[in-house]
This record gives structure tokens, sequence and C-alpha cells, in this order.
């Protein structure tokens, strides 16, 4: 796996801890990310000194325990992490205020990772990614920077911009916060709030921060830190020793067209890779008895400088995809189910780096994508359930029908045809435990074709996974 980026000499790492205590040792408040800072300066004569030292500690402690039971002779894994985060953020200054955090990770208990399975010669796929998936030796003692930011926001409040290390929630770049740690983004976003309900933002990034990753990595780097699988001609990709980009441009504009209906427009452009166009529409809202929602996707090859062949590109000129996904919703009390159905087309395959975050397609489950894939349908679903008691219980089902796994054009990752069972329950606790939270997810894949290898199939069908996490947030 490629990554230019040379590993952090350790005293950076004591840094990063230094600078968190020294954070930490100033704040007297705990944080809830539901608060709204009691100073600003713009409403009173808040001096600096004060803004810092009534600033605001957060943090989190995760146990994470992971397994994944393969059928047959290929190796059975295990992993037990436990991690977290820990930041400081400021109060407002003139509406400036600053964050930083940092994040640790330590091995309790985890197979060897850098043991390839003897019967098929394949690495490890899930359990590594809760420490670093280009070291699999490094799974102890993982330090680094999580956030370091500066974030404006106007008078009004209608205005609010973030420069530097940050979160992203979007359809296209978003945390993936299923292992040790999200995926973040360092540049500038920015969002501005019109009347009756317009949002408008938008923004740069040129670094990226994948979860199940230790570094910061240039975006061109980052698109190849994960698995690169073929390219159309059936050779292993390539593309990250020949990626050179001014990194991701992204725009959204969100507008309710009446009451029940909202439109979501995004154009995500990696400059001299490519782009992505999203339009998604929505009648009704969560709370209504029936929702119906739909997505168009369209892929396109950026304009390319530099290298030209075909076999050395992450999305080659003559390569471009069509994505449609679409979910009915109905709501019953503290119930509801959710029938999806998202269709590629064979125009070619939808490709997104796996690094910047999960599909935004309604068929998505966890622990499998289908990006790298064109000709897919598939359908999917879901049965949720909440109680008053803060118990969430989600059970989903899909069948998944693509490609050939001989066929590179339309299948970059060989990924087989397969149905997919889970069963996802959380709880958070409330009175003297509330901030904790655990949740249990188990999962089923298994295969629609015949006759697979065990290496076709290994960490991808005939398998059992389950996550047993237990977060707690202060």
């Amino acid at each position: 796996m490629f990554a230019r980026s040379t590993r952090r000499p350790q005293w950076i790492h004591s840094g990063v801890i230094a600078s968190l205590l020294f954070a930490s040792a100033s704040s007297h408040a705990q944080h809830s990310e539901h608060d709204i800072p009691r100073h600003d300066s713009l409403r009173g004569g808040s001096q600096l000194y004060d803004i810092m030292k009534q600033g605001e500690l957060e943090g989190r402690f995760r146990l994470y325990n992971m397994l994944t039971v393969n059928e047959g002779t290929p190796s059975d894994y295990h992993a037990v992490a436990f991690g977290g985060t820990l930041g400081f953020t400021s109060q407002r200054w003139h509406g400036v205020r600053f964050k930083l955090s940092g994040g640790y990770t330590f091995d309790l208990a985890t197979s060897d990772l850098t043991v390839l399975d003897p019967v098929t010669g394949v690495a490890n796929r899930y359990e590594i990614g809760l420490y670093d998936v280009n070291d699999p030796r490094h799974t102890n003692d993982l330090a680094y920077l999580h956030e370091f930011q500066l974030d404006l926001l106007s008078r009004r409040r209608t205005t609010q911009v973030v420069l530097g290390k940050q979160e992203i929630n979007s359809p296209f770049l978003n945390p993936q916060d299923g292992r040790m740690h999200p995926s973040l983004f360092e540049g500038v976003w920015a969002k501005h709030r019109y009347g009756r309900g317009t949002l408008l933002q938008g923004g740069w990034f040129y670094r990226v921060a994948p979860r199940g990753a230790s570094e910061w990595y240039l975006v061109e780097e980052s698109m190849a830190v994960f698995p690169v699988g073929r390219n159309v001609f059936g050779e292993g990709s390539v593309h990250g020793e020949h990626l050179e980009s001014a990194g991701i441009f992204a725009l959204n504009v969100k507008k309710p067209l009446s009451k029940a209906v909202d439109i979501t427009v995004w154009n995500l452009h990696t400059e001299n890779v490519f782009n992505s166009a999203l339009v998604q529409v929505d009648a009704g809202n969560r709370d209504a008895k029936w929702s119906l929602s739909g997505m168009a996707i369209k892929q396109d090859a950026a304009r390319h400088r530099g290298q030209t062949n075909d076999s050395l590109l992450f999305m080659p000129a003559s390569e471009g995809s069509w994505a449609f996904s679409g979910r009915l919703r109905n709501v019953l009390g503290r119930f509801r189910w959710q029938l999806n159905y998202t269709r590629i087309t064979a125009h070619g395959r939808y490709l997104m780096p796996r690094e910047w975050g999960r599909d935004p397609f309604f068929t998505f489950l966890p622990r499998e994508r289908n990006e790298g894939a064109g000709d897919v349908h598939a359908a999917s679903l879901n049965l949720i359930w909440r109680t008053e008691k803060g118990l969430r219980l989600q059970l989903d089902g899909g069948i998944y029908r693509l490609p050939e796994i001989v066929d590179p054009r339309l299948n970059k990752y060989a990924m087989p045809s397969y149905t997919q069972f889970d069963v996802n329950a959380q709880y958070q606790f409330r009175g003297g435990w509330q901030g904790l939270a655990v949740q249990l997810l188990v999962l089923a894949k298994l295969p629609l074709d015949d006759h697979l290898t065990a290496k076709q199939s290994i960490h991808k069908v005939d398998m059992l996974h389950a996550d047993l996490i237990l977060n707690y947030l202060f």
C-alpha cells in the first residue's frame, strides 16, 4: 500500500499529549455537544485570558471488541482495543474559538495481524482497521492529532467558517466512525444559512486522516492508504504512485421546496482526478408517517494533467458512472421500517476513495460497500425500534447482486454477489451513568454464487462478524 508520508517522530506524539494535558489542566467545565458557549466577547466584555480559562474539556473512552469467523479453513481473527480522545475547546472571543484534540489507541488482546492467512495468503481486513492499516506491527501506543482548528462565527450566527483539522459529515466525506477514530479532513469549510431554511456550505481540503490509520496524508496519498483493488484491465491498481491533486473541493446547497419537500445538491471535485455530483429529494421529514427519498449520482473523470495512461489513473478518462438510490419509510410510533433500493448502471464503476467515507446509498449496511462496482442491483429492509429508556434495536437484511468477480471493468475488488443480515443493538445509559453507551453488532454475509474458492470468499462472504463497543463521552 502506497503512502509517501513518513511516520511522525516520537517527540511529536509526546508533544500532542503534552499539549492536551496542558489544555485539560486549564479547563474547569465539562463539555456537552449541545452546549452553547456561555461567554462571547461579541456579547460582553470578556478578555482573551478568561475565554481560554473558561474553556471546556471533552473526551471519549472506547473499548472495542471485534471478532471475525470465516467459514472453513481460513483463519479467524479477534481484537480488543482501548483508546479515546481528549480535547479542549475555548469559549468564543470576538466570534472566534480554538479547538485542539488528540487520540490514542492501545492493543489489549489481538490476533497477530502481521501473519497472512496460511490457506489463502490474504491479509486481515477488519481488525487491522482498529490500529494502523499501513503497519500491522503498529498496534500499541498509537497517538495522533485529531482536531486542530479555528472556528469563526458571525455576529448573527448565520455564517460559520472552520479552518484546520475537522470532522465533516456529508454523503461523500464523512467520519464513518466504526473503528477507534473517525476519518478527518484538513482545510477550510464554511456554512451560511439563508432565510426560510436554505443552507449553503462548501470548502477545500488538502489533507485527510483516514480511520484505521495514524497519519495525516495529502489528498492524493490518502487515496491509496487502503487496498486499491484492480484497474479496468485486471491489473493491480497503482494510481497511488502517480496521482497529483490540489485537493478536494466540495459545494452543497439544501433548500426546502415546500413544507414537506427538500432538495439537496452536492458536488465534489477532486482536482485532476474525478468529479461526483449528487441530487437528492426528500418528501416528508423523519417524523412523518410516510416519507420518500431518492438520489442520483453522476461521476466523471476530471480533465487530467500529467499521466494519461488509463492503467495508472484512479478513474480513466473514458470511465464514468451513474447511480440511483431510493428509500420508502413508514413510522409507526416508536417503530419504523425502511425499504431501500440502489441501482449502479453498467456504464462504469462507482468510485470513491474508501478512506474518505462510507457509501451514500440507502442500501448501505455495516462492514460492506458497493464502491468499486458497476451494474449493481441492491435491495434492503431495515426494521428499527426505539424505547423510552434509551434502547435502539435495528434488524437489517439485504441482497446485493454484483457483476462476476472475473470482470475487472465492473468489479474492482472481485466482490461476489451476497446477502447480508445483521442485528444492531444500542443502549444509552441515563442517570448516574449518563455518557456511557454500549453497542452490539452481529452480522452474517452469505454468497449468492456457488463454487467460490476460499481466497475469493475470505473476509467477503461465508463469514460471521461481531462487534461489542463501549463508549463513554464526557
